[in-house]
């Protein structure tokens, strides 16, 4: 039998499952497509992070953290090649986007995505009709490759973390944005455009929504 864990090693295990065990309010939206096996091996690693690490969950580890969670769930994870631009992670078939966000503050109704698809030619474009083209057919590009956006938010003032997922088809409506609004100087704008409610904004004409 192998040897019975160290004093050193049993004080780690005692505070780990106390960290897993830490205080936790739990909140699964009416509409979430996140089954309750998801939500407990996901909460587990966030409770390791917040209590036993003393540490918010970082990109490459909320990464790693959602891939462990899907499989636990059972479903089929993938994640996506190396080099690939736009998606991280191909669930049942669905490729996903993995964003992660801890900013000092951060809006409780409003969800910001930096760098959403970067392109370093915006820099050099001068033209209004070719910034339109190259955008749209970047946003084609993005909608027609990735699925779904989920971004995970920390408040770090509230201790909370907030699960959120994008339907990437919204930004379709990328591509019905008129020629004007593709000016070097071009401000954020809402989309669609005109509308008292937008569903989101971009800024500049891309990089953000």
């Amino acid at each position: 039998m192998p040897p019975g864990p160290t004093s050193t090693e049993q004080r780690h295990l005692d505070d780990l499952l106390s960290a897993m065990r830490g205080p936790c309010v739990e909140e699964l939206g009416p509409t979430s497509s996140i089954s309750q096996r998801f939500a407990d091996e996901f909460r587990t690693t966030l409770l390791i992070h917040h209590y036993f690490l003393n540490a918010p969950l970082a990109t490459s580890s909320f990464e790693a953290a959602f891939v462990r969670a899907a499989e636990a769930a059972g479903h089929t994870v993938t994640p996506a090649p190396d080099g690939n631009r736009f998606w991280d992670v191909d669930v049942d078939g669905r490729r996903i986007s993995l964003k992660s966000t801890a900013p000092k503050v951060l809006s409780l109704d409003r969800l910001h995505i930096s760098k959403l698809c970067e392109a370093a030619w915006i820099q050099d474009v001068r033209s209004a009709a070719a910034r339109e083209q190259e955008t749209k057919q970047l946003f084609a590009s993005y909608t027609g490759t990735v699925d779904s956006i989920i971004q995970l938010r920390l408040f770090k003032r509230k201790a909370m973390y907030e699960l959120v997922e994008v339907p990437v088809a919204m930004l379709k409506q990328v591509a019905s944005v008129p020629r004007a609004h593709f000016s070097a100087d071009g401000p954020t704008i809402g989309i669609p455009i005109g509308a008292d409610s937008p569903d989101f904004r971009a800024c500049r004409p891309i990089g953000a929504a």
